[in-house]
Order: structure tokens, then sequence, then C-alpha cells
């Protein structure tokens, strides 16, 4: 729908782009670079609940990983003898990401989410185990948009 608006609002060829008869000014969230110098081996947020059974150490665990790329990471889920993965990709607000898992109202449940630039939590993804599934589900999108505005 945005990219639709964008081309829609821009009455301006790539010709006259090109031809540098005007300039275009682009303003981005590009504050924080987006491949990390130095990954963190350790989970940056973790959530952890005994699974009881009387012959296994299980249990529910979701740990967030970074990766290479600033605003990707690497989800881990354990939920008994299931170990799968998943990934999360933030919005680049022009803030240092900061990644929280908090309890879900399930038994085996968690909220993954980040905090934007006013510090208030984001819900972003849900980790629910019950019987023998788990479930991984999207609870909101997110973006960040890149505006053009024309310079004379």
């Amino acid at each position: 729908m945005a990219a639709i608006c964008f081309i829609a609002c821009n009455n301006q060829s790539t010709a006259d782009v090109e031809a540098g008869k005007d300039e275009v000014k682009i303003i981005t969230n590009d504050t924080i670079p987006r491949i990390r110098t130095k990954i963190n081996k350790n989970p940056i947020a973790t959530f952890s609940k005994v699974v009881p059974d009387d012959l296994n150490k299980w249990r529910f665990a979701v740990s967030v990983f970074e990766t290479k790329e600033t605003f990707h990471y690497l989800m881990k889920i354990e939920y008994m003898e299931m170990r799968e993965s998943d990934t999360l990709k933030i919005p680049n607000f022009g803030i240092m990401p900061k990644i929280e898992i908090r309890e879900g109202k399930e038994k085996y449940s968690c909220i993954i989410g980040f905090f934007d630039k006013d510090n208030n939590f984001k819900e972003y993804k849900s980790v629910t185990a019950n019987g023998d599934k788990l479930k991984v589900t999207i609870l909101h999108r997110y973006a960040v948009s890149t505006f053009q505005d024309e310079v004379k």
C-alpha cells in the first residue's frame, strides 16, 4: 500500500532524477549500523519453565540470539524433546534493538517483543506449547517507512 502511494505521489520521472535535474533527499533511520561488528554468542533474552516429568528434565524454553544483521535475530525454542528455531526481524527505529521475553497467558507460553523509541514494549510473536504441539504466532506486524522529499 505504501509503495503504491509513493509511486502515485511521485510526479518526478526516473529520467529527471538520473539526468540530475532535481536532487532527491531520502530520510532513513540509518544511525545504527545494519551489520554487527561483534556478535554476542550468548542469548540476549531467555524464558524457561520446567515441564514436570519423573524421567526427564524437560522444559519449555525460548532463547533469542544475535545474528550478523543488527535487526535480525534467531529464536531457539525447546519443548520436551522438540527443538525448533524461528527468526525475529525488528524494525529500525533509529535505536539499538532491545528484545524482551515475557510470560504468556497459557501454561507453556511466552511473548517475544521489543521496545520502541519511547520505551514501550511492542508484542511481536507468541510461542505456545500444548500436548505434542509447538506453535509460533505473529501477534503484530511492524514496519518503518522511508520518505522522499524534493530538495530544490
